[in-house]
């Protein structure tokens, strides 16, 4: 067994208890920090908090856990290299075989705020440097940044006492892509945030320049949806504009990147009165629905084809139209790729099987229900504590409404009280 020693230090915490369990029943020393390591002991595993190891406490209200030579050192130090096992021998160190953490969620964080501060708190430096560190020493150290691994990783560990260098060669890459992006998504709302339009990184985007034309783009050549002007609200509209591409009848607002509201028009006979958010982006702008709008919360309102460019204009003074326009066949839906908006580029991602609900949970924080009402409207809702609560709070509004939910779609972790109370009122749940 080649793994006796791990550190193991989460912001989700997914599984870690049961890992740490199996970890620790195969003979491995769990290190750990704050909050994973209190989770980990009141579980009854045997953890040694850093600061144990390094000799120092943790300082900055946390900001500095595990920057330090006994960490650090204990990484990265080669063991075929005689001189970084002598360094490890003169100075004490113990290496590490293992390293498993995630980032604090500043993806989740930015999506429901834009305060400054918050925002800072949450950019994560010593998670970032420790994988980074047991990524560049993968043949040394096992890196794990996703909970998904931990059963295929104990599966292994169990049947040659080790990780092979091809799977710590795949770990290390998938360590390297997971800092990557959470760097993008650091850069992109900072750079919102401090109001610079230019994003200048990226390796698999598109750059495409707001000062002249701009065009969305899912790939370095392949364009597919294409808008009038210029908009901060890029992500929006094109989520928008592929949802509505496939049921026309929708209707969806956002607030900022994050889908707020939604109504099947034929369904609702045409009412809007529910709808909420920023940006709105719809099929067709009507002149009936121009006139519906024109008192509404929403400021830019996206369409593909409008019913009298003049009249939506002057009725809509003051809110920005944005013109979109497909630039592949819609009628496949299916083979339109998603894509996900750093900046002014676009990450391509394919979402199989298609469903509209799929897509927009995967824009969504995890634990997000979409409650489709009888009446046509559908409720987004994000369970900050748990999906049941989340229900009943919804059953109680649509009973006081006079309406009916015909069915959930969610990305949360559903129980069996759940499904019994849906199951009760012949509510279908469709989890992804």
């Amino acid at each position: 067994m080649n793994i006796k020693r791990a550190l193991i230090s989460v912001s989700d915490k997914t599984g870690v208890v049961e890992f740490a369990k199996e970890l620790h029943a195969r003979g491995v020393e769990i290190i750990s920090t704050g909050g994973t390591a209190k989770l980990l002991a009141d579980a009854g595993i045997p953890v040694k908090q850093v600061s144990e190891v390094t000799g120092f406490p943790e300082i900055l209200g946390g900001r500095v856990k595990t920057l330090h030579p006994f960490i650090f050192g204990a990484i990265l130090a080669n063991l075929d290299e005689q001189s970084h096992i002598a360094d490890l021998e003169e100075h004490s160190i113990v290496p590490i075989d293992m390293v498993v953490v995630n980032l604090y969620p500043f993806e989740e964080v930015q999506k429901q705020t834009r305060d400054e501060d918050t925002l800072i708190e949450n950019i994560d430096i010593g998670g970032v440097a420790l994988l980074r560190a047991a990524a560049k020493n993968h043949r040394n150290v096992v890196v794990v940044c996703d909970p998904n691994d931990y059963q295929k990783i104990i599966k292994l560990i169990d049947s040659c006492g080790d990780i092979p260098l091809h799977d710590r060669r795949m770990f290390a890459l998938k360590a390297f892509y997971y800092t990557m992006k959470y760097d993008a998504t650091i850069h992109k709302v900072l750079s919102e945030l401090f109001a610079s339009e230019k994003y200048e990184h990226m390796t698999f985007e598109k750059f495409s320049s707001p000062q002249t034309s701009y065009e969305i783009l899912d790939d370095v050549n392949e364009k597919f949806v294409k808008l009038s002007k210029y908009t901060k609200q890029a992500t929006a509209i094109t989520l928008g504009a592929i949802v509505v591409a496939s049921e026309p009848d929708l209707v969806i607002g956002f607030n900022d990147s994050l889908p707020l509201s939604m109504v099947n028009l034929k369904a609702s006979g045409g009412r809007i009165c529910d709808l909420t958010g920023s940006t709105l982006v719809l099929r067709k702008l009507t002149n009936d629905m121009a006139r519906k709008l024109r008192e509404s919360t929403f400021t830019t309102i996206a369409f593909e084809e409008i019913e009298d460019e003049e009249y939506a204009k002057d009725t809509l003074k003051g809110k920005e139209l944005i013109r979109f326009s497909y630039t592949i066949d819609i009628t496949e839906v299916d083979k339109i790729p998603i894509a996900q908006m750093v900046g002014n580029m676009m990450l391509k991602k394919i979402v199989k099987p298609w469903n509209v609900f799929q897509l927009l949970l995967s824009f969504m924080p995890k634990n997000t229900l979409i409650a489709e009402q009888d009446d046509g409207f559908f409720k987004f809702e994000i369970c900050t504590n748990n999906a049941l609560e989340i229900l009943e709070r919804l059953l109680i509004m649509t009973e006081k409404m006079g309406t009916k939910i015909l069915n959930i779609y969610t990305n949360a972790e559903i129980d069996s009280l759940f499904t019994k109370i849906c199951g009760e009122r012949a509510i279908n749940i469709f989890t992804f």
